[in-house]
């Protein structure tokens, strides 16, 4: 996970373009900018227009202070003031556009009951509802979201905040941010991948457009899986690609639609994950931060970005995961009795949960409990045995190979190589759609 510095999906896409980011006026980067350009433009005209032509009247100013004040009255008109109209517009035009259905998603069911149909008992307080994730909490303070997020959020981006927390110096905070974002963008993506899966499995989206629409963005994921691998930029590039999807289906995963949004002076979270994927690849490229000093300005630069991205993935609290643990079937009440670990927090021992489904799943198996019930997050993420650390450990699909049958995961902890040629199969199950 440390050396992955670029996109898998080539040729890497261009700097995204971001409205208004420069002096509320004009758009970043400056060389992508018409309206940046119409001010230089109309600077140049004056600056070479006044010493050519011979003035009118004889001026009691000196030519040098001349040229000045037309360049700068020449630029206020004719360049400052009609990108001020075009903030405005766009401002006018982004309150008035046209706001996608809101359906609002039903609520997530209590971690103690049947997923799909009539709930048969509920023995725990229900997670909170998904409507509720929609929106950021303003209450909370931005430095109090990772304090937040360690608790609430699922275990691997709660453990990589927990070792940016723990981080000893300034260099090991700067590294563990940047692994904390990855971890973010790839918790978001599995998770929004398996529940998109779910859905496709079971049709029961009521939509006939979702299985083709869900099926490339699965596709996606499979020729990254079966090419250079899984790497920062695939996530952020495949999240952004599943912006339309997510608009025109919110229910399937409460808020992320919300959280994908780009407004005119509240950047989506792909945006904020891209600032960091681009600090990523920098410090990939050999400019690290060669001081103390400098790791802590360079950290404190990305932790805005990090915390407002964890500000806008709040939807994480309402789609929990789990690991199985025990499956029994109880013929009298005809449903399934289930103990799992709630995959949620930064500690490492999970605490068990006993569930009552109408549905078995498998056991030793991470499941992300979503509104319509657990769906697994297989092939996505395993629990695999890292020979390194000597221990179980969670782990992502990072690549594979259709010749040689081998799968590579990679730990969520420490980015181990995990070879899994068992869950080959299952990748190349996943849609493949060409074009």
């Amino acid at each position: 996970m440390h050396g992955n510095a670029a996109s898998s999906l080539a040729p890497p896409p261009p700097l995204p373009k971001r409205r208004n980011a420069v002096l509320r006026l004009y758009d970043a980067p400056l060389y992508r900018d018409g309206a940046f350009w119409n001010t230089v433009a109309w600077g140049l005209i004056a600056g070479f227009s006044i010493p050519a032509s011979p003035p009118a009247e004889p001026s009691k100013l000196p030519l040098w202070l001349d040229t000045l004040l037309a360049i700068i009255a020449m630029v206020i008109l004719c360049g400052v003031v009609p990108a001020w109209i075009r903030l405005l517009v766009r401002r006018w035009r982004w309150r008035k556009r046209p706001q996608p259905p809101r359906q609002e998603a039903p609520p997530a069911p209590p971690l103690h009951a049947v997923p799909v149909g009539p709930a048969l008992r509920a023995t725990t307080t229900p997670p909170p509802s998904p409507s509720a994730t929609h929106r950021v909490d303003h209450s909370t303070l931005p430095s109090e979201v990772p304090t937040d997020a360690r608790n609430t959020f699922p275990h691997p981006i709660a453990r990589a905040l927990r070792a940016l927390h723990q981080a000893p110096t300034d260099k090991d905070r700067y590294e563990a941010l940047l692994d904390a974002a990855e971890i973010l963008a790839i918790t978001i993506s599995v998770t929004a991948a398996a529940l998109l899966q779910g859905r496709l499995e079971n049709r029961s989206g009521g939509q006939e457009h979702l299985p083709e629409a869900g099926q490339h963005n699965l596709s996606v994921l499979r020729r990254a899986y079966f090419g250079k691998g899984a790497m920062f930029g695939t996530w952020t590039t495949w999240l952004k690609g599943l912006q339309p999807l997510a608009a025109a289906q919110p229910d399937l995963v409460a808020g992320l639609h919300h959280a994908l949004g780009d407004g005119p002076d509240d950047p989506g979270i792909v945006t904020h994950l891209n600032a960091l994927r681009e600090e990523r690849n920098r410090s990939a490229h050999g400019n690290k931060p060669k001081s103390q000093p400098e790791s802590a300005l360079r950290v404190a630069e990305g932790m805005r970005h990090l915390e407002r991205a964890l500000a806008k993935a709040q939807f994480l609290k309402a789609t929990p995961w789990l690991f199985t643990v025990s499956c029994v079937y109880h013929p009298r009440s005809r449903n399934f009795e289930v103990v799992a670990k709630d995959a949620t927090g930064d500690h490492p021992d999970f605490e068990r949960r006993t569930f009552t489904w109408e549905h078995p799943v498998g056991i030793d198996m991470f499941y992300v409990h979503g509104p319509e019930g657990p769906v697994p997050l297989s092939p996505f993420v395993a629990d695999l045995f890292c020979p390194q650390c000597r221990q179980m450990e969670v782990s992502y699909a990072y690549k594979a190979g259709k010749g040689n049958r081998t799968a590579t995961f990679k730990s969520f902890g420490r980015g181990h190589d995990i070879a899994a040629p068992h869950m080959v199969d299952d990748l190349l199950s996943l849609p493949d759609q060409r074009g």
